[in-house]
This record gives structure tokens, sequence and C-alpha cells, in this order.
């Protein structure tokens, strides 16, 4: 069961815990356009208790995180937002965030209201070292002097599971993976200890061990006084975090209930289809062709893909780090290697290394019989037509001034590929393939939702018909319909165009679902190796081992099945 609040000034008894901590009430959000206001949420209400736990659920560009936004006065000049969202603070009196002029509601922001955005890379300020970042937040708030400020962002980042927090904090954001740079935006968020957090997929980028531990922070923080919006598209994650869910659908809230009412026995078919497209381990795996990676003599067989002992050492202000510590692998054409392993294990550093964006410290890439390292600037970028990627953060690989369809051309175009003509052509067929329409060939990166931006890098990708493919996650950003749409695609265009794939995640079951063959990295090194389903079936080293049991599942069997104003996984919180 779940443990009690603990008593003090935020114990429940209080006068001000009587009321919920955030009433929203007809919550409406457009967008002045050209040609009219466009309305993108409608109507959204909901109480949100002290210590309490809301799940806002639905597909990409259902009005999740519009609807936050707004509460938060987050919106360009064009928003037009109409309803109620009041505050009550302890010991203070209601606020309405959407009435109370920016004035206040900036004194409100990170103090009593803190947020988690889905993007840490465009959250943070790549120029400023974490320290800064985090000790002004309570500097300015009046929270902590200097000194003190420094000790709580230290343990604010040991809190969230980044290692060596002392040495980390002074390094700057773009010096860290991007599952630590999430990590060191939820600690930015709760290092005040806000009375409640609006968590926007606060684990999307983290692998599945730290975002148990995350999630195990925020419920402790919860069960301390600090209630919680969630938005997300892991009904895992809600599953395993909040009472409640509230599904959204093109603005409007399709159904409300109890987490685990809503996914034990959904009401709307809506919210039925949501819970079906969710991907579990062991759910459903397509069979794959076993393909021999040796010949009858015993040695390896013509690999697209071979690296032998790559290594890569990083310099930094607080010593050198070995990123990635001589690494081998093959990769077969057709074929579909998986790449897993916590946040900072040298997953991303490998793909940049096998694609020779980054030089490697030492070791050898040979792509197609050649070896990358000796080729010429020129040669490098004829070669490179064949080697595509897909990178974790859509948003910053995307041009952001050039329009949908020019990002999916510009592979073309650097390449002097086709007409003007063509290249528009080639874009509204790469599009359909990633289940968008010509619709969007004249929309800019920012007028896309997440997941339509990762689905429109990955038709950039795939433009020039390359051999091999990398994806840094390539499916992090999509809300679960998406996501298995995304998924069977790549495994459509694999068996068409015979492409080799080097998947890079920390989403277990995007592994069991895709790939032939999986290894396992951590502090930069190869632990386990082996074929897909003899990993999931009998993982061999002790670190694969944990990476399994922290998966969190959406469907399985809950302590008491009645229990509905229960999250439905105490069970997992021992």
């Amino acid at each position: 069961m779940r443990a009690e609040p603990s008593d003090g000034p935020r114990a429940a008894g209080s006068a001000a815990s009587r009321k919920p901590v955030l009433e929203v009430s007809g919550l409406t959000v457009g967008f002045a356009l050209p040609d009219g206001v466009k309305t993108v949420v409608h109507d959204l209400s909901f109480s949100l208790p002290h210590h309490g736990s809301l799940a806002l659920v639905g597909e990409s560009g259902s009005g999740k995180s519009v609807s936050m936004r707004a509460i938060l006065g987050l919106l360009p000049g064009n928003a037009r937002v109409q309803g109620s969202a009041v505050l009550t603070a302890e010991g203070s009196p209601g606020l309405d965030l959407l009435t109370a002029g920016e004035a206040k509601v900036r004194r409100v922001r990170g103090r009593q209201v803190g947020m988690v955005f889905q993007n840490a890379m465009e959250a943070l300020n790549p120029s400023i070292p974490l320290e800064r970042q985090l000790t002004e937040h309570l500097i300015w708030h009046g929270l902590a002097n200097k000194s003190d400020a420094r000790r709580r962002a230290v343990e604010a980042l040991g809190d969230v599971g980044i290692p060596e927090p002392e040495r980390r904090i002074r390094m700057y954001p773009f010096q860290l993976s991007g599952g630590m740079r999430q990590r060191a935006m939820i600690a930015m968020a709760t290092i005040a200890r806000p009375d409640v957090v609006i968590a926007d997929e606060p684990t999307t980028a983290l692998d599945v061990t730290v975002q148990k531990q995350i999630l195990d922070l925020l419920v402790h923080l919860r069960d301390q006084g600090m209630a919680m919006v969630m938005i997300t598209h892991d009904l895992g994650v809600a599953r395993y975090v909040c009472d409640d869910a509230v599904v959204l659908r093109d603005g409007d809230v399709v159904e409300r209930a109890p987490i685990a009412q809503l996914l034990r026995s959904p009401k709307e078919a809506y919210s039925r289809s949501l819970i079906d497209a969710a991907l579990d381990v062991g759910m459903d795996v397509p069979e794959r062709e076993v393909v021999a990676i040796t010949d009858t003599a015993g040695t390896p067989s013509e690999a697209l893909l071979q690296v032998r002992d790559l290594t890569k050492v990083f310099a930094s202000r607080g010593g050198d780090v070995v990123a990635v510590d001589e690494v081998s692998l093959d990769l077969l054409p057709g074929r579909t290697l998986g790449v897993v392993g916590e946040s900072g294990s040298g997953k991303s550093t490998l793909a940049r290394l096998v694609l020779r964006l980054i030089e490697p410290t030492s070791g050898r890439v040979t792509f197609d019989g050649e070896d990358l390292g000796a080729l010429a600037p020129k040669a490098l970028r004829a070669r490179r037509r064949g080697m595509q990627m897909v990178f974790q953060s859509p948003y910053g690989s995307l041009l952001p001034t050039h329009t949908v369809a020019e990002n999916i051309a510009e592979p073309l175009r650097i390449n002097k590929i086709g007409t003007p003509t063509e290249r528009r052509d080639r874009a509204v067929d790469l599009l359909r393939l990633v289940e968008l329409g010509p619709a969007y060939l004249d929309m800019y990166p920012r007028q896309l939702s997440g997941g339509q931006q990762q689905r429109v890098a990955i038709a950039r990708a795939l433009a020039l018909k390359p051999k091999f493919l990398v994806g840094d996650e390539p499916t992090s950003a999509l809300d679960a319909s998406v996501q298995m749409q995304v998924l069977d695609l790549l495994r459509d265009l694999q068996s068409r165009l015979g492409f080799a794939l080097l998947l890079i995640t920390h989403n277990l079951a995007v592994v069991e679902r895709l790939a032939d063959d999986v290894i396992v990295m951590r502090r930069g090194q190869v632990v386990e190796r082996a074929r897909t389903a003899d990993l999931f079936a009998n993982p061999q080293h002790e670190y694969t081992r944990a990476l399994l049991e922290a998966v969190l599942p959406v469907r399985g069997a809950v302590t008491d099945p009645e229990a509905t104003d229960l999250p439905g996984v105490a069970w997992q919180r021992q």
C-alpha cells in the first residue's frame, strides 16, 4: 500500500488542504489566426487535491501541454484563454492564475508551481552551467543564500540519479546526455518543493531504471505534500504514479476516471484504443527470421557495418570521461540491432561515432567495405548518402525557419537530387509514409506537436533511401498509437528497402518488437549481447535483469483490483 503522507506544514488536516490545491474550471484555449480563432482546448475542468496526482493522457495534439502552459501563462501572444485556474497554496487565499497578471504569476512559477518540460535542451540554457541555473532559482525566490543554494542544488541532482553531482553541476547542458539533461530539468522543477508540479512527459528521455527512480522520487514528494499533474502518453507511467486520469482528444474531455478503473474497464472506445495500442514487454512480438552471423567456417559473415574496438574519451572540466570503451559489433544488411542501457551509458555517442559525426579516440568503423576514418571529407559526404540518422530531439534536428517540405527535401537539395518540384513530390510521398499528409507541407516545426515533429524527422531520414539508418530514440516523443504505427512502418520499409537499422532506445518493448539482436551497454562497455528473443527470455547479466525488472507495465494484476482510488501499482513500490 502507498505510504501515508507525512505530518508537517502540508498535512492533510490543515484548512487549506481541505480545498483543492488547483481548481481548473471551463478552461478554453484558442489561437488568433488570420482566418479567425482556432480553439484547441474546449471547457477543460478538474480538481487537484493536496497530495493528489492527475494524469492528462491522449494522443499528440490533444491539448494536454497547451492547457497546462495556458495555466502558467507560457503561451504566445496570440493565445486566447478563458476560464479559471485557482491555486490555493498553504496558508494563503486562492489565486486565479488566468486573471492574476504576469507579475503575480511570475512569483508563483517555480516557487509554488514547478514545470518539467518535455524537451530539456529547450528548457535549459546551453550557455550557462547547471550550478547557476539551479541556484538562481532558489536565490531569486529568496529561499536560500548562495552557499545553501549550491548545497541544495547538488542534493537535487543526486536525488534525480545523476552520478557524481559535485562534478556534473559544473558542466553545461550540452555536455550531458539527453537523459541526464532531463534529470537536471526535473531537479530544477522540484528543488523549491513547490505545491504543484506539472510534468510534461518527464521521463520520455529516461531509461527504465532511472525512470522508476524519478517516478519514485515524484511519488515521495507527492506524499510529502506536493500535488502533481502528469502529462503523458505512457500509460505505464500514469498507472505507476497517478490516482486519476483525464483522457483528451482534439481538445475535448473524452473520459475521466480513477486510473486503475480506466485501464481495467474504459467506457469510451477512444480510451480503449489508447490502451490497446500501448506496448508491453512480451506483447504480441512479431516473429523475426533468424540469420546466422557466421559462415560455415566460423568466420563473420559479410556485414554492412563493422565496428572494431571503438573508444571515445571526452575531456571535461571535471576530468576525462570514457563514453565508449572498446565496443565492437557487426550489422548485416536488412537487420536491426538494438542498443539499450541507462542514460549516459554511451548509446548515443556510439551512434555518432558510427556515422563519424564525431571522431573516435581509437578504433575503426567500416561501412559498406570502406574504412570511414580513412575517407577525405568529400568522399565521406558521398558515403553519407547511404547513412542517415533520426535524432532524439526532433525539434532540435529540424530547421525551425524551414517548412516541413523544405526540411524533408533538404538532403535531396544538398545532394543535388531532382528538381524543386520533384523534391516536393518526394516530400509528399514521405509524409504519407509516416502517417501525415500534404496538409503539413507548408507548416513549420513549431506548429507541430512533438510526435508530428518526430515523424517529419523520420521522413527526412528516409529521403535518400539509405542503406543504413540510425534511430536514436526514434519513437520516444510519440504517443502509443503513433509509436506502434511508426514501428510497423519501419519494419515494413526495412523489409521492402533492405536497409540496416541501429536502434538506440531505452524502451525495451520497442527493442523486443523491432530488433533482431541486442547489445546492452553500461558505462561505455558492452555487458551483454544476444538474439532478442534469447535476451528477453533468459538475460545473463545482472544489469540486464535489472533493466527488465524496472519496466512499468500497462497491463497486469494489481494488489486489490477493486481499489480504484489507488494508483493500481502500489505493489511495485516496496
